[in-house]
Formats: structure tokens, sequence, C-alpha cells
């Protein structure tokens, strides 16, 4: 299988937008890259802890994506798409560190880490 680049895959944090809400940690991605369809559920690790897939949920456009995608039905993600992640937990204010992996049909695997700081 393919492997898309990290250094790419960076490119779609959207700076700044780690957020602490009620129900956890959000953050934000932009896709400027081009149409993606999502074939697995996105694997995230928040300061070297890996997370739940069940306490991931996935916004697009501010749509709340319920069934995770998969082959079969992948998560068409088009160009200029926001996809908001919302992990739920009990997250503080102040630096964190994200580990994003996603794999898409078409280009294959990749993950990326991001460092922000939490408003």
């Amino acid at each position: 299988m393919a492997y898309i680049p990290k250094a790419l895959l960076r490119r779609l944090y959207v700076k700044g937008s780690m957020q602490v809400t009620s129900e956890g940690l959000s953050l934000k991605l932009r896709n400027s890259l081009a149409p993606a369809a999502i074939n697995a559920p996105i694997k995230i690790t928040i300061d070297d802890v890996p997370v739940d897939p069940a306490n991931v949920k996935v916004f697009i456009n501010d749509r709340e994506v319920v069934e995770p995608p998969s082959d079969e039905k992948p998560l068409e993600v088009p160009v200029g798409s926001e996809i908001t992640l919302l992990v739920k937990g009990n997250y503080t204010k102040g630096k964190h560190k994200v580990v994003i992996g996603v794999s898409v049909k078409g280009y294959g695997e990749g993950s990326f880490d991001i460092e922000d700081e939490a408003a």
C-alpha cells in the first residue's frame, strides 16, 4: 500500500483551531489538497496516549459523521471541506501533541503530528 507523506498531511491542520470544550478536545483540518475518500476510522493519539476510536466524533462541514468509514462506505471529503475532530475526554488548556492517522482510498495510509496550544 502507498504511503502519504507527513509534510503533505500537516498542511491539512488549521493552526490555532485546537480548543478545550465541555466534551473534550477539538481541532480542525481543512482539505486543501485533493478530493479524498477516507476508508478506515481516523486514528488519534494525544500526548502519547492512543484514543479509542469510539471516543472520536468526526464532523464534515459541521455535520456529524455517524457511521465509521470503510472500504464499502468511505467518507467522502471534497476539496475545501472542513473536518472537525472532537476527542471526548478531560483535557486541559495548554500545549498538546496530537498524532492523526488516516487511510485514503487510492492514496494509501499516512500519519502526521501537530503541536498546538489549546485555548
